[in-house]
């Protein structure tokens, strides 16, 4: 997850306590099955997730989890790259595609964002985002094992073309893959710990709004976007 992604969802949790009732029954008609999901998600969070991203946290410095955190972000460009081709959107990608060489090369693997200190700043695009551009609905909300929010637009999206797109996927041996996918993991979750001193109530209904407001800032690009848009994308 990139850093102004991090920020984005720090600030959606702290802002979105309050998120109507009335919307929650339109974007989350499976909110029964999805809460028992979220449970088990919960769970194993609580078991084994949570601990080891404090124990990442704890041993690894901040400027070394931050070049991981670069790393993971320089490769998320690809996918950036050709999403915004797909958006018939030269501008986006002409932006993901100099960050990934700047970072690539005078970055050291994508180990330092110099991108950003020559003003190529990073626009995450992903094939959900893509689909709305062109109109499709997001259809419901829905909660994935292990993987947790989406959309049923979204989470298709993510599990397929977004999948295919990522260089993770291309290493050789495939063993490789998961051992890269789990640093990830580890990454974005220690990532999104300060987020839940901001969490009070109910914390499925408080990141089902988190989520939604984020992906709606999203492919608004930045813009604001009010309840409505979370049922019309």
């Amino acid at each position: 997850m990139m850093p102004t992604m991090k920020v984005r969802t720090l600030l959606a949790v702290a802002s979105l306590m309050t998120a109507p009732v009335a919307l929650a029954s339109e974007v989350d008609p499976w909110e029964s099955t999805n809460r028992k999901i979220f449970a088990f998600n919960e769970q194993v969070d609580r078991v084994v997730l949570k601990p080891v991203a404090q124990g990442y946290q704890q041993l690894v410095p901040t400027l070394g989890r931050q070049a991981v955190g670069n790393v993971f972000s320089n490769l998320s460009e690809v996918s950036s790259f050709v999403n915004a081709l797909l958006q018939a959107s030269p501008e986006k990608a002409a932006t993901a595609l100099g960050r990934f060489v700047f970072n690539s090369t005078f970055g050291l693997f994508g180990l330092l964002d110099v991108s950003s200190t020559f003003g190529l700043q990073q626009q995450s695009e992903d094939f959900g985002q893509t689909l709305a551009h062109w109109g499709v609905s997001s259809g419901p909300y829905v909660m994935l094992p292990l993987l947790g929010p989406a959309t049923v637009r979204d989470g298709a999206s993510s599990l397929s073309v977004d999948r295919m797109l990522d260089p993770v996927g291309q290493l050789n041996p495939s063993s490789h893959q998961m051992g890269v996918q789990v640093g990830r993991v580890i990454d974005t979750r220690a990532s999104l710990l300060a987020a839940e001193r901001f969490i009070v109530g109910d914390r499925y209904a408080a990141l089902r709004a988190a989520y939604l407001d984020r992906r709606a800032f999203e492919i608004n690009d930045g813009a604001a976007a009010g309840a409505d848009d979370f049922l019309s994308e």
